[in-house]
């Protein structure tokens, strides 16, 4: 929280010192990380959440949800705004067990087939996980077969094993690891071309305490400019409550790059995976 305040001093100072005519528009957001689960459904109808995100300068989403309802009704009342994938997770299936579930290919073959999905996900993979799931590998192949991303919540060692099953799988990596280091996080975009990763929760690693962007994260951000994303993360109701101020953190950060470098990991790199709405 002190951080988050510290930050958001510094950028009121900077456009108080920028003055009106300098002033830019609102960069618009492509949140690649949005849950509409069960919980939020009674308090927060599409009309409230479709609100959330145009207050939040937000003009397109990647959503997932438990069970797969909550992102479907989004789908069906905004199209335009709201990308559906298809999370694994529904009944007693859940982030711990989804990958040993008996049923879960029927599941997401079945799912697969009467709706359109963007990706697979986001799920979760614990570390070892993956040598424990013999559904794996069918996951991958559905991904593959229709050409559409996992996005996979895991540290490395998971996101290594699913390319080791198929080079030609595009992952996106769910918080960029979540703890994830930027020395880990570029020799992985290096010598995985397919790897795109999302920055929900990772605001707070980018910037530091004063405000500044980290140099290790400003340099990764550069370089791989055309595989990053922002993400929020609405898993609990509290964080639709405070939705305004995660996509400000994350534009808070932004507007340290070159404005090109920005527009592309705000916009841009979701668009070209997702469809831009248009």
């Amino acid at each position: 929280m002190r951080r988050w305040i510290a930050r958001s001093m510094a950028l009121a100072l900077a456009v108080i010192a920028a003055g009106p005519a300098t002033a830019e528009p609102r960069m618009a957001i492509f949140d690649t990380h949005v849950h509409y689960s069960r919980a939020a459904w009674a308090g927060l109808t599409p009309t409230v959440v479709r609100g959330l995100l145009s207050d939040a300068g937000v003009t397109r989403a990647l959503v997932s949800s438990t069970p797969d309802d909550g992102t479907l009704r989004l789908r069906d009342f905004d199209p335009s705004m709201f990308v559906p994938e298809l999370r694994p997770y529904h009944g007693q299936v859940h982030s711990a067990n989804w990958h040993n579930d008996k049923g879960i290919i029927a599941y997401l073959e079945s799912r697969l087939a009467a709706n359109t999905y963007k990706g697979i996900g986001e799920f979760l993979l614990y570390p070892g996980a993956e040598k424990l799931a013999p559904s794996l590998n069918k996951v991958v192949a559905l991904a593959v077969a229709r050409d559409i991303p996992l996005h996979v919540h895991a540290g490395a060692g998971p996101v290594r094993k699913l390319f080791e099953l198929d080079p030609n799988l595009t992952v996106l990596w769910a918080h960029a690891g979540m703890s994830t280091l930027p020395d880990v996080i570029g020799p992985m975009m290096e010598a995985y071309p397919r790897l795109s990763a999302e920055l929900s929760f990772r605001a707070e690693d980018i910037t530091d305490a004063k405000g500044d962007i980290d140099p290790a994260w400003r340099s990764l951000l550069i370089r791989y400019k055309d595989r990053f994303m922002i993400g929020s993360d609405t898993f609990e109701n509290e964080r639709w409550a405070s939705y305004s101020d995660l996509i400000e953190s994350h534009r808070f950060w932004l507007r340290m790059l070159p404005p090109d470098v920005a527009r592309t990991i705000a916009f841009d790199n979701a668009a070209r995976m997702f469809g831009d709405g248009g």
